[in-house]
């Protein structure tokens, strides 16, 4: 064998991608309004129609004009107000068949819309005279196949049909004073469920709607979001946020042992928590300038706005209130931050890559809007050279990315297509719409909020970085961090799709209902030194509603098959803090090599947020070295690109998963 000096070098992880990958650092753009699909302020389309009136929308083409205050919108509140058929079960084909012209002439501007029914706009005598359950039904059985057929630009359905402007007071038939639900409402809900896709949300008028309808006043969460079920489904709006009468004119208003009150202290964080995962907007009703002076002032509303994550607001009404916003100039602010507005920070990307070879992508993204986005979307990395064109769909879901500042972090491993012919490409980020009619449209596709990155033709990002794919290269795998390691968001390789995040860097081991011990953290691991472990971590323990403050982890080494080779249980712990664990995690039975380590949490009712775990070897670093295998250079040698190199190469190696420094 051919022997030469070699010095063996331990890389972290982090230093590893800073070699073999492009680090790109992105400048933020905080002060340009521009569209982005499903979010920002809005205006409101209504009509009375009748058989030979059917339009809202169509013949109003002049509204979506890009100009003016609605140079930023991509969605529009639609009312239809079917005054004309509340006698009547059975609703003509000119009405069915405009509803699907209205909306064909969304999608030619590139909107969608918030679809809302109503019989009524009168509150006469405190009592409108709406259609019955029966007659309700009935329509709605005819309009949902046109609803299905055109889900794609239909943002979601506001309950509606129900009282004045079908916001479910001022009804003849519902029960008027019903704060909550009866058994009429409880139909209607169900019927309205039954007739929308899965995909869609329904925005109920009060929390006290949703409440009846679930039976409960457990909010969402993010283990149940996104599911279909009807829980996940009911979204909310509130048409009179900031006013100060009333609690935004009852909206918080709930019956309890038989009575009604007004309850913001409870309600307001439980729509907090829902609207993580479900969408809130609406309007204010505030018209006297005095009052709009003093409770729709900037701090009041981004407050209100942020703390319940909304995602869009009239514009036109209430003026008073509107009007005030620009005046201040603040309305500007508000519409950046309505909604997502997503920022990369940066993207570590591979520089060289084989076609049907692997590559490892990370990107951080900062969500600076009040709100995430609700309607499954997916992201994907896009590869263009010339006029050809590749897509990789990424396992991240963007609705996860959390408001208000969270930065969020993709890191993942992707296969590149096989087809792909050499050359250098540049990379994309692509959001497009989920639906496959409107897809291609960049219109509905999502920007980010940075300097120099939206390509509006494609309506795709620019990562401003390349990737030369050669046919003879061979791709690393992921980078395992080697132990001893710290492991923290920074090195993760991936979490459970419901893991959620607190203060942005600690992940969230323990959702409000406390019961969810299916979250987990992975990380690739090499393990070097067979031996004892001690394992500490950085931790916070917040309580739940029963005041329990713990937690317990448990550590699994898992190979790549997915078998658990090794499992630590740590002791019960009820602190908090930078913790230390006395019992040692055994490893002197497992194999050198490279695992997944995977972290759970294992108390049941636990609140558990871990910021870092730690592992240190207990023993002897440099005997440990004793089990290292001496570098052949007559055997494969490939540098950190994955190239082939010969034993006269310098610099770092690698060889049977091994780095070395030939000099």
């Amino acid at each position: 064998m051919n022997t030469r000096f070699v010095t063996f070098i331990l890389l972290s992880f982090l230093a590893l991608t800073c070699v073999q990958a492009k680090v790109v650092t992105y400048t933020a753009d905080d002060t340009t309004i521009f569209p982005n699909p499903e979010r920002g302020f809005i205006d409101q389309l209504e009509s009375r129609i009748s058989k030979s009136s059917p339009y809202v929308i169509k013949g109003n083409e002049s509204y979506f004009e890009q100009s003016g205050e609605r140079a930023s919108q991509r969605l529009v509140l639609v009312l239809y107000y079917l005054d004309n058929f509340k006698s009547k079960t059975t609703l003509p084909d000119e009405v069915l068949n405009a509803f699907d012209e209205d909306m064909k002439v969304l999608r030619q501007n590139g909107f969608k819309c918030i679809l809302r029914y109503a019989y009524t706009n009168s509150n006469s005598n405190d009592t409108g005279v709406d259609a019955p359950l029966s007659t309700v039904k009935s329509h709605i059985d005819q309009l949902k196949s046109h609803w299905q057929q055109n889900a794609d630009v239909i943002y979601c359905l506001q309950a509606g049909f129900v009282g004045a402007w079908g916001e479910w007071y001022y009804t003849k038939n519902f029960g008027n004073m019903e704060g909550g639900m009866n058994a009429d409402r409880i139909e209607l809900v169900k019927t309205l469920l039954d007739a929308l896709p899965k995909d869609r949300y329904i925005q109920m008028r009060t929390p006290a709607h949703k409440i009846g309808f679930v039976g409960d006043e457990k909010p969402l969460t993010a283990s149940q979001a996104f599911s279909g079920s009807d829980r996940a489904r009911l979204a909310h709006h509130n048409d009179a946020v900031l006013c100060s009468y009333g609690y935004d004119m009852g909206t918080y208003e709930i019956k309890r042992n038989g009575e009604y009150t007004e309850d913001t202290t409870t309600l307001k964080p439980y729509i907090a928590q829902e609207t993580l995962y479900v969408p809130i907007g609406g309007e204010s009703c505030i018209t006297d300038s005095k009052e709009a002076a003093k409770s729709a002032t900037f701090a009041n509303t981004t407050k209100e706005f942020s703390r319940l994550h909304w995602t869009f607001c009239k514009a036109g009404y209430s003026r008073t209130v509107t009007d005030k916003w620009r005046a201040e100039g603040t309305y500007d602010e508000l519409d950046r931050k309505m909604g997502y507005r997503y920022q990369l920070v940066t993207a570590t990307l591979p520089e060289t890559a084989a076609a049907g070879g692997k590559a490892n992508i990370m990107l951080k993204i900062r969500n600076t809007g009040y709100a995430p986005l609700y309607n499954e979307r997916y992201a994907y990395i896009v590869f263009k050279s010339g006029s050809r064109t590749y897509s990789v769909k990424l396992q991240a879901d963007p609705r996860r990315w959390l408001p208000n500042g969270v930065e969020s972090t993709v890191n993942e491993q992707i296969t590149l297509p096989a087809d792909m012919p050499e050359g250098t490409y540049d990379m994309y980020l692509h959001l497009p719409d989920a639906y496959s009619s409107i897809a291609a449209d960049s219109r509905y596709s999502i920007r980010f909020a940075n300097k120099d990155v939206w390509v509006e033709s494609t309506g795709m990002n620019n990562l401003n970085a390349q990737v030369v794919i050669s046919s003879d290269v061979v791709v690393p795998p992921v980078a395992a961090v080697v132990l001893p390691a710290v492991l923290d968001k920074q090195n993760v390789t991936a979490y459970s799709d419901d893991m959620t995040w607190y203060e942005s860097d600690y992940f969230d081991f323990g959702p409000e209902d406390g019961e969810n011990l299916n979250r987990f953290a992975d990380w690739t691991v090499e393990l070097k030194y067979q031996g004892n472990y001690i394992v500490s971590e950085v931790m916070k323990s917040v309580p739940n509603g029963d005041g329990v403050l713990g937690h317990k982890w448990k550590l699994q080494l898992l190979n790549q098959g997915g078998d658990v080779i090794s499992e630590y249980l740590t002791a019960d712990s009820w602190d908090e803090g930078a913790l230390s664990y006395d019992d040692k995690w055994d490893l002197n039975e497992v194999a050198t090599g490279t695992y997944t380590l995977r972290v759970m949490n294992d108390m049941e009712w636990g609140q558990p947020k871990l910021k870092s775990l730690s592992l240190q070897y207990d023993g002897d670093i440099s005997a440990a070295l004793g089990q290292l295998k001496p570098l052949n250079t007559d055997a494969p040698m490939f540098d950190l690109l994955g190239r082939p190199v010969s034993g006269n190469y310098h610099g770092i190696v690698i060889q049977d998963g091994h780095k070395y420094v030939l000099k």
